[in-house]
């Protein structure tokens, strides 16, 4: 039994002793979407980008009311196996033009799409000013 006991002596000076060395880190993060009541969010324009695994990019703009309906919803082809950046880029920044506040992109891939695409596509939404970016899991 005395052997226990200094065993268990040990054990506790040596948790008492480390425990200052002990610090809890922490960072403040916000969830995108969903986090708050419905009643207090605020109706933001968010552009969401189906991207397909061959690289077609199916874009849905929503809550953005001075937008037309022409320019709600558009699909951009692949341009040799890759996203048509240009084209994504002139449809940007006309969106842009009628709607300035719109600053939110969520880029849903599908099965089978490219790390590279999803980056080139993030890469241009930046460049256009968009910069809360979000990658919505499959």
């Amino acid at each position: 039994l005395i052997p226990f006991i200094d065993l268990l002596s040990v054990c506790i000076c040596f948790l008492l002793l480390t425990a200052v060395w002990i610090q809890v880190g922490s960072m403040e993060v916000k969830q995108a979407v969903g986090g708050q009541a419905a009643a207090e969010t605020t109706k933001k324009p968010t552009l969401w980008v189906h991207l397909s695994a061959a690289g077609d990019l199916n874009l849905d703009l929503q809550d953005a009311g001075r937008v037309p309906a022409r320019l709600r919803k558009a699909l951009v082809k692949t341009q040799e196996g890759q996203p048509n950046l240009k084209q994504f880029s002139t449809w940007l920044e006309s969106v842009k033009a009628v709607e300035p506040s719109l600053s939110t992109a969520l880029i849903q891939p599908k099965v089978g799409t490219t790390y590279e695409k999803i980056i080139d596509v993030m890469d241009q939404l930046k460049k256009n000013g968009l910069t809360d970016l979000g990658v919505v899991p499959l």
